[in-house]
């Protein structure tokens, strides 16, 4: 159903481009035909979302530029979650929130968590236990070792994105943790600083302990399905990878552009005159871009395979970076020297005191944003004039033609 392509020698076998929504939207009624008895409900459901987003079908409405009159018909997007147009204003502001709120001035470290192959099978079939287990135990396995007086001795604090596929969109379950550099004692008086500079936890011990805490957490809530897991699993060396990340801007712009997308944003593919279609990737053992020929029902199965279960949540906080952890987290902030994370009400009062050594305090109000096309002709920003919601059919232009070009008063 694939094959690896060759960088020369086959130019003349490129035939066009398309976007991925594009194939999604032109694949998906064959795909449903062939396959739709056969697939769960919830890549149904998502698939005919997907193919709706920004057309009639969802509403729309219409807006006027009031410099050179000219018009702008914007459709609703669906606002899914997996969808590969949706997502990247949220994307955005999630970016700057986190930014504000969790980067500090020390380094970072990237630790990635991923399960043997042979667990996998099983994870697909129960997504939504699986993920929530790898989350705590990932999770607790970084801050009990964090926490080991022989190792850091210190609280630590997580920011972790669950991720489920490889660059080729193969089932591949992970989570990526950012973490700073150090942590709050066990007396919340002082920073903990690590003893070396490349160097947090030791990475042979967050594997082990995950795959114990994993193992125990299944063991007592689903025994049942325990069984049902090859013995090897729990033989072999889980992964752990923790690297370097600096001051953690390019991992935190890294795993925001996956939080309100899955798998994909809207790239460009290459169309093939055998009909298949180029999916370019990255090697990641080489780091040289690479490329892959698949048929384009392939390709949509391995999109639908790392859709979420339902109000599944991929981000999560833990230690001070969680939200009822606030109070430790403006203790850190004070010991390194940065503003309190503040809510509104607290900023009115915050602000008649004095702020001696404080930068300028930070809130924890997102940014909020209105869409407003620019005008194609002219750019100027454009205004909105009518609107129709989704099941009804929009008006024809010429019903609005009177609100486009106005007639000048007598």
């Amino acid at each position: 159903m694939s094959c690896p392509s060759h960088p020369r020698g086959d130019g003349e076998a490129v035939a066009g481009s398309i976007r991925f929504h594009e194939l999604l939207v032109a694949q998906a009624p064959e795909y449903l035909r062939r396959f739709g008895a056969q697939m769960p409900l919830r890549q149904r459901e998502v698939l005919q979302k997907i193919v709706r987003c920004r057309t009639p079908a969802l509403g729309g409405q219409l807006f006027r530029c009031p410099s050179c009159r000219g018009y702008h018909l914007g459709y609703h997007s669906c606002n899914d979650r997996h969808c590969p147009l949706c997502g990247q204003t949220d994307a955005e502001q999630w970016l700057e929130t986190q930014r504000r709120r969790l980067l500090l001035p020390v380094r970072y470290f990237l630790v990635t968590f991923t399960v043997p192959e042979p667990l996998r099978r099983w994870m697909r079939s129960h997504p939504a236990l699986a993920y929530a287990l790898l989350f705590e135990a990932s999770s607790q396995a970084l801050q009990k070792l964090g926490g080991n007086p022989k190792r850091l001795g210190a609280q630590l604090a997580l920011l972790g994105v669950l991720h489920t596929w490889s660059r080729t969109l193969i089932y591949h379950p992970h989570i990526h943790y950012l973490v700073p550099a150090g942590g709050l004692s066990p007396d919340q008086r002082h920073w903990v600083h690590p003893k070396y500079l490349k160097y947090l936890l030791n990475e042979f011990a967050l594997g082990d302990r995950c795959r114990t805490l994993f193992r125990e957490k299944l063991q007592k809530r689903a025994p049942a399905w325990l069984a049902q897991i090859p013995a090897q699993v729990w033989k072999q060396r889980w992964v752990a990878d923790c690297r370097p990340a600096g001051s953690g801007q390019n991992a935190l712009r890294y795993l925001s552009r996956y939080v309100f997308k899955t798998a994909t944003g809207n790239r460009p593919l290459q169309t093939l005159r055998d009909g298949r279609v180029r999916w370019p990737y990255r090697d990641s053992r080489t780091g040289a871009p690479a490329r892959l020929d698949l048929e384009p029902n392939e390709l949509v199965r391995r999109f639908l395979e790392h859709l979420l279960p339902k109000q599944f949540s991929r981000v999560r906080w833990f230690g001070w970076f969680h939200p009822a952890g606030r109070a430790r987290l403006n203790r850190v902030r004070a010991l390194l020297q940065q503003a309190p994370v503040l809510t509104q009400e607290e900023q009115k009062v915050w602000l008649n005191q004095p702020t001696p050594n404080l930068a300028e305090e930070v809130s924890l109000e997102p940014p909020t944003t209105r869409y407003t096309p620019r005008c194609p002709r002219c750019g100027q920003a454009m205004e909105l004039l009518a609107r129709w919601r989704a099941g009804t059919q929009p008006p024809s232009l010429a019903s609005w033609r009177h609100l486009i070009h106005p007639r000048a008063p007598p």
